[in-house]
C-alpha cells in the first residue's frame, strides 16, 4: 500500500517537473541517513554544498537550491533527532545575535511590504551557514571523526591537484568541458585555472580552505615533509586561479596564523628563502592586486556603486534596512529589486536586470547585510561572528586533544579568510567556502558541551580512593 502511494506521488510530481521525483527520493534517502547515520549525512551534505553548482547543471531548476535544501534537511532532521534522543539542544555561540539579525531583516521586510514568498527564502539564505552550524552542533563528535576529516582533506587536495593538472594540460578543452566557455584569462602562458569548478573564484576559495587547514595542521599537530607539500600544492593552486580576492585573503590568513604559531625553524627558513620568493612573485602580484584595488575604489565601478548604494538604502530605511530580498542579495538580483531603479542601477554595467546584465548585483557581502537589515542587523551579525571567534579561540577543556585544537585554530583561519573576501564576494552564503567555518563552530560547540558534562560527571564521582602502601600499582 505504501509503495503504491509513493509510486502515485512520484508519477504526479513527474507531470509537474521531470526532476521532482528524483529530488523527493533524494530527500527521503537523506532523512533515513540523518536518522541512522547522522555523521555520514553531514559529510554528504558538505559534499552537496561544495558541488552545488555542478549539481545545478545536472538537475536544472530543481537543483538550483541544492545547498539550501540539504541545509534545511540537516537542520530539521538533526535537531529533531537530538530532541527525541536527549531532550535538549546544544546552542551555538552567538545564537542570540544571529536571531537578532534575522528578526531585523524580517521586521524590515514586513514594514517595507516585501512579499512573504520573497522575504522568507532570502532570510533563509542569509542565515543558512548558521543553521548548518546549529545542526552540526547537535551531534557528538570525537577524535576519530576529526582524524577522518584530516584524511578527507588530504584526499581533496589530491583530487584538486589532479583536476588542475588536466586544466593546465588542455586549458581550452577543460574550460569547455567544465564551464562551456573558453578560459577566463591568461597571465603569460598560464590560464586562470578553474579545476573541478565552473569558475576560478570557486576553485581558489576551496583550495584556500584546504591550504589553511593543512598549514594549521603542520603548526599545531605535526610537521612533516608530506604536510609541507600539501600546503604548497593547495596554496599554489589558489594562486594559479589569479583571483585577487582569494590571493589577498589567503596571504592575510597565512600571515596571521603564521605570526601566532610559526616556530623558530620556520621563521629561519622564511628569512632564508623569503627574499628569493618575493623577487619572483611580488611584481606580478602587485600588478594584479593593484589593478583590482583601483577598480574597487573607483566609485563608477559596479562594486563601488553597490557599496555606496547599500549605505544610501541603510540610511533611508534606518534602523533595520530595506528587508530581506531587497538589496545586495542573490534574491534581490533574481527578482530585480525596485530599489535598484531608484538608485539608477539599470543603466550601469553589471547592475541591470536579467542574469546577463546583472552579474555584479551580489558581488559583495556586506552591502546585502547592512542594506537589508540596517546598521542594527549588521551589528548583530558582526557580534555573532565575534562570539564564534571567541569560542574558537578558547580551549574546549584543560586536557584538550591536539586534533581539537587543530579544528579550533583552523576555524579561526577560515573565518579570517572569509572576512577578507567578504569585501568583494558574498562568501558567507555562496559555495564552496561558506560552510567550513560554520561547521568548525558547530563541532567545537558540541565538543565543549560534552567536555562540561564529562567534567561534571567526574566531579560527582569524587576523587579516586587512595591506594595503600602495600597495594600493587597496575598499569
Amino acid at each position: 500500500m505504501l509503495a503504491a502511494a509513493l509510486t502515485f506521488v512520484l508519477a504526479a510530481l513527474a507531470l509537474i517537473e521531470p526532476a521532482l521525483p528524483l529530488a523527493l527520493l533524494i530527500a527521503l534517502t537523506g532523512v533515513l541517513i540523518a536518522a541512522f547515520r547522522p555523521k555520514l549525512f553531514v559529510l554528504l551534505a558538505l559534499v552537496v554544498i561544495i558541488l552545488s553548482a555542478p549539481i545545478q547543471n545536472v538537475l536544472g531548476q530543481v537543483g538550483t537550491y541544492a545547498d539550501e535544501g540539504v541545509i534545511a534537511l540537516a537542520f530539521v532532521a538533526l535537531t529533531t533527532r537530538r530532541l527525541v534522543t536527549e531532550g535538549r539542544l546544544v546552542w551555538l555561540p552567538g545564537t542570540g545575535w544571529f536571531v537578532g539579525f534575522l528578526v531585523a531583516g524580517l521586521v524590515s521586510a514586513a514594514l517595507a511590504e516585501v512579499p512573504v514568498g520573497l522575504a522568507v527564502p532570502a532570510a533563509f539564505i542569509a542565515v543558512k551557514g548558521v543553521l548548518f552550524a546549529f545542526a552540526i552542533a547537535q551531534l557528538h563528535w570525537d577524535r576519530d571523526d576529526l582524524a577522518l576529516l584530516v584524511r578527507l582533506g588530504i584526499t581533496a587536495i589530491v583530487l584538486m591537484a589532479l583536476s588542475a593538472l588536466l586544466n593546465l594540460a588542455a586549458p581550452a578543452a577543460w574550460a569547455e568541458f567544465t564551464t562551456g566557455r573558453p578560459p577566463i584569462s591568461y597571465i603569460g602562458p598560464f590560464p586562470a585555472i578553474n579545476g573541478a569548478f565552473q569558475h576560478p573564484a570557486a576553485f581558489s576559495r576551496f583550495c584556500g580552505v584546504l591550504a589553511v587547514a593543512a598549514l594549521v595542521y603542520g603548526m599545531v599537530v605535526r610537521r612533516s615533509f608530506a604536510n609541507t607539500v600539501l600546503v604548497l600544492v593547495s596554496g599554489g593552486l589558489a594562486f594559479l586561479t589569479f583571483q585577487v580576492k582569494s590571493i589577498v585573503g589567503l596571504l592575510a590568513t597565512l600571515a596571521v596564523v603564521g605570526a601566532r604559531f610559526l616556530r623558530p625553524v620556520g621563521v629561519a627558513a622564511i628569512l632564508c628563502i623569503g627574499p628569493l620568493i618575493a623577487l619572483i612573485t611580488v611584481p606580478p602580484l602587485a600588478d594584479l592586486i593593484g589593478g583590482d584595488i583601483e577598480i574597487y575604489l573607483n566609485q563608477d565601478s559596479a562594486r563601488g556603486l553597490l557599496t555606496a548604494g547599500g549605505i544610501t538604502v541603510a540610511a533611508q530605511y534606518f534602523p533595520v534596512g530595506a528587508g530581506f530580498g531587497r538589496y545586495g542579495s542573490s534574491t534581490a538580483a533574481d527578482d530585480y529589486s525596485p530599489l535598484y531603479y531608484a538608485l539608477g542601477f539599470p543603466g550601469r554595467y553589471g547592475l541591470g536586470p536579467g542574469p546577463d546584465s546583472g552579474q555584479f548585483l551580489n558581488d559583495s557581502q556586506w552591502p546585502a547585510i547592512y542594506g537589508e537589515t540596517g546598521w542594527f542587523g549588521a551589528f548583530f551579525f558582526a557580534a555573532g561572528l565575534a562570539c564564534i571567534v571567541v569560542a574558537l579561540l578558547r580551549r574546549v577543556s584543560a586536557h584538550e586533544d591536539v586534533l581539537v585544537r587543530w579544528i579550533r585554530i583552523t576555524g579561526v583561519g577560515w573565518l579570517i579568510l572569509l572576512l577578507v573576501e567578504s569585501a568583494v564576494a558574498p562568501v558567507f552564503v555562496s559555495s564552496p567556502s561558506f560552510p567550513f567555518v560554520f561547521a568548525a563552530a558547530g563541532v567545537i560547540a558540541s565538543l565543549r558541551v560534552d567536555a562540561r558534562h564529562e567534567a561534571r560527571h567526574d566531579a560527582s564521582r569524587g576523587p579516586a580512593p587512595a591506594m595503600g602502601h602495600g597495594e600493587p600499582v597496575t598499569a
